[in-house]
Formats: structure tokens, C-alpha cells, sequence
């Protein structure tokens, strides 16, 4: 039986990426980067045309789609999910995903404290 070696960094990236304890760990990934300023789910060209634009409120459809897009197995499937939006609604999912990643930060800050 052959056993794997763990490697020295790995207890260090597990505990770089497990808060916050509430979202899965896929998410915690997404949330932790986010916090850091990499958008990974977004294209750099999406992140900077929606610098310049006022977020709008989400529609019945796009809370549908964030509602499967959490539900999303892996990073590809969640970035090609998007990638599929058309442009506008991308910018408007952007303008939802920075809100949430607030609203994220706050109750961690809060669940911490």
C-alpha cells in the first residue's frame, strides 16, 4: 500500500483558503481571491468596463442563473457559465458578485468577532 506524502505547503494553503466556514470550499477560493482583487470568475476586459458603471439591480433571471452558478460543480463550469451571458448581463453579474463578496466579508468580520 502506498501512502502520499503531504506536502509542507498544503497545510498552509488549507488554512490560507478555509474561511469563511459558512460557503463551500470552492467558494471560499473564489471569495478569499476576490478579497485580494483577482475577479478570477470574470474577464479583465468585464472587471474594467464595469469600473465605470453603476450597478444595476439584479433581475428575476440573473438571481435564477447566481443560484446555479453557486451550485456549479468546478471553476470551468462556473466560468463558462458566465463567459455564456450575454456582455450586459455579465457586467451586471459583476456588479452582483462585488456586492455579495461585501456582504461576505461583513458577516465573516462579524462571525469572527
Amino acid at each position: 500500500m502506498k501512502t502520499t506524502a503531504v506536502m509542507p505547503l498544503e497545510g498552509i494553503l488549507t488554512e490560507q483558503y478555509s474561511h469563511p466556514y459558512f460557503l463551500p470550499p470552492l467558494w471560499r477560493i473564489i471569495f478569499q481571491e476576490a478579497m485580494r482583487g483577482h475577479h478570477m470568475l470574470f474577464s479583465r476586459s468585464i472587471q474594467a468596463e464595469a469600473e465605470h458603471m453603476n450597478p444595476t439591480p439584479a433581475n428575476e433571471e440573473l438571481i435564477e442563473f447566481c443560484v446555479h452558478l453557486f451550485a456549479a460543480s468546478d471553476l470551468r463550469t462556473i466560468k463558462s457559465m458566465i463567459h455564456l451571458l450575454p456582455r450586459d448581463e455579465q457586467l451586471q453579474l459583476f456588479g452582483v458578485y462585488v456586492q455579495q463578496m461585501q456582504c461576505i466579508r461583513d458577516e465573516n468580520k462579524r462571525q469572527m468577532h
